[in-house]
């Protein structure tokens, strides 16, 4: 005979796994919530036309707007976002490509009617047939924003300036063809001249990429090689250039001018440390990560005489140098152009051996980008 209380105590099992897998449901999502809540950033999503379907609901904390004002509607753009900030974000979000994230830093108007500045990064991604926005806004503290100097702005001030250093010299060579040369004369000439060069110097620390677009690897070694062959032979520098069969048919992509920049003040600070007989050796290389990135590989080697250990943490700063008659922006204005292209650059000290400079940047191939 079968036993009762087993038929009974079967369904009690199956409904008792249903319940506490529904417990779990609900727990997964309130702890997701609740997570969301707690991030350092608002995340959302627009639809293609900038109506807002998805607030995280830390916004109102965050930002100090109320989510209910935002859904739905455009309100977050047309209201919310400065016109000229609007403008610049509008044209970031009109030129993502593919799997491109893109982002900026501007200012939201709160509910109070003040700006909060934010860090805002946004990316295209197709959900259910069509093209959405997602993205995350973090705000920037006051103290932050205040050391932060706009691009723009600098390079406004470097025009500027460089306008009134080109009409001291006019006035100084002027003033040369009608008074006899002096001390005085010969020193004022030289200042202006270091501050016209220093200023030219800082104008191109201050640029940002203007012209991406995919450039061959070979193609700004070559370039930056080129410009420099003349300083080589006449210091009596053996210049090597080793590339491996693996750089060949590599791409990067970012703005050509600011790379051949970066490796131009690579290679000359290679080659004032290089005494006359001296070598420097350029080696270039790709290489297939375990994901299957490419990257490119550089490296520029001099036989001068080192760097002191106690400098090697300093001389990519701005303004750091131990030379006479240097500004001290060539090896920091290669580190900033370098990493602006998403890449990283290493400094070696071989004391008494020599400096070598690693350079590693992400890349593809002209095959695969024909591909797409």
């Amino acid at each position: 005979m079968a036993n009762p209380s087993k038929k009974f105590h079967l369904p009690r099992i199956a409904s008792t796994n249903r319940d506490s897998a529904a417990k779990a449901s609900d727990e997964a999502q309130i702890m997701g919530s609740n997570f969301l809540e707690f991030l350092p950033c608002v995340l959302y999503e627009c639809s293609g036309s900038l109506d807002v379907t998805y607030l995280s609901k830390n916004v109102e904390k965050m930002l100090g707007v109320q989510a209910s004002k935002l859904l739905g509607n455009r309100v977050l753009w047309e209201e919310r976002i400065l016109p000229e900030d609007l403008t610049s974000l509008r044209e970031k979000m009109n030129q993502l490509e593919g799997d491109e994230t893109a982002s900026t830093i501007h200012r939201i108007i709160d509910d109070r009617g003040l700006p909060v500045w934010v860090s805002h990064s946004f990316r295209r991604v197709q959900a259910s047939g069509s093209a959405v926005f997602r993205g995350s806004i973090m705000p920037l503290g006051n103290e932050r924003r205040t050391r932060n100097l706009e691009p723009s702005m600098s390079a406004k001030f470097v025009h500027k300036l460089g306008n009134h250093f080109q009409v001291l010299n006019l006035v100084i060579n002027s003033l040369s063809k009608i008074l006899p040369e002096s001390r005085e004369s010969m020193a004022l000439k030289h200042a202006v001249e270091k501050a016209t060069e220093l200023t030219r110097t800082f104008s191109e620390y201050t640029q940002i990429p203007t012209s991406v677009s995919v450039i061959e690897f070979l193609e700004i070694i070559n370039a930056a090689v080129m410009r420099r062959k003349a300083q080589c032979a006449e210091k009596g520098i053996v210049f090597h250039r080793s590339i491996d069969e693996s750089a060949r048919g590599v791409t990067l992509r970012g703005d050509p001018y600011l790379l051949e920049l970066a490796l131009g003040n690579i290679l000359e600070n290679a080659l004032e440390a290089t005494q006359a007989g001296g070598t420097v050796m350029l080696n270039a290389m790709a290489e297939a990560c375990a994901d299957h990135a490419l990257v490119a590989k550089l490296s520029v080697v001099d036989s001068g005489t080192g760097i002191e250990a106690n400098h090697l943490d300093k001389v990519t700063a701005p303004f750091f140098t131990t030379k006479k008659d240097h500004d001290g922006l060539g090896l920091s204005m290669a580190v900033r152009f370098i990493e602006m292209h998403g890449g990283l650059l290493r400094i070696k000290n071989k004391q008494g051996r020599g400096t070598e400079v690693e350079i590693t940047l992400p890349a593809g191939t002209s095959a695969s980008l024909h591909e797409r």
